[in-house]
């Protein structure tokens, strides 16, 4: 297994660096970090262990403005999802399969970087989706992973990605936006369950 980076200019004024880790597979997972949730965050960082044990090609992507330290202001979200698009772009001519792995404002991110793309092989895994994520799980195939006392995923949210055909939903009792719950052994036990429904899900490809 190789790891190296791809190196990217940024709107924000800093060469982004994105790890990836390839091994000749046919299949890469691409790892969408939270605004302020970085791949090597526990949700973040196991997906990739799982994948890689399931003999995925990883790309953890890095975003501009944290490399420089900054805040994300709105207006520059096209932006973001730009250059994230184009570094996927750079390697994914190599891949049969696409599986973005995305947190919180990753997954917005992701759902638009998917319609840029225009693949309509992609998987998702998003993880604790906000209320602008909706649309873009409705069009999509995969799974949803979200914490029943997020506060920034509604019970509209909720209802609107029940029973959908392509979507398969797993809500984690009391859990947060962070998929955590009040103590470190009882979050440790739902860390343990997701880590379950990575290692089904990176099976299945």
């Amino acid at each position: 297994m190789m790891n190296s980076y791809i190196l990217r200019p940024s709107f924000w004024g800093r060469e982004v660096k994105h790890r990836y880790i390839h091994n000749d597979s046919a299949s890469l997972v691409v790892i969408f970090p939270g605004k302020n949730y970085s791949c090597e965050l526990p949700l973040l960082y196991y997906a990739s262990q799982s994948a890689i044990e399931h003999n995925h090609d990883i790309l953890l992507l890095e975003y501009g403005y944290q490399s420089a330290r900054v805040e994300l202001e709105f207006e520059a979200l096209s932006v973001l999802v730009d250059e994230c698009t184009q570094a996927i772009i750079q390697i994914m001519a190599s891949y049969d399969n696409l599986i973005f792995v995305s947190k919180s404002l990753g997954t917005i991110v992701a759902g638009q970087v998917a319609e840029a793309i225009d693949n309509k092989g992609i998987r998702h895994v998003y993880l604790t989706p906000l209320d602008e994520t909706v649309p873009y799980i409705q069009h999509a195939r995969g799974i949803v992973v979200y914490g029943t006392q997020d506060r920034l995923f509604s019970k509209q949210s909720i209802q609107a990605i029940e029973g959908l055909n392509n979507i398969e939903v797993h809500a984690i009792e009391e859990g947060t936006h962070a998929l955590e719950v009040g103590t470190v052994r009882g979050s440790l036990i739902i860390m343990n369950a997701i880590v379950d429904i990575y290692d089904s899900f990176f099976q299945s490809e």
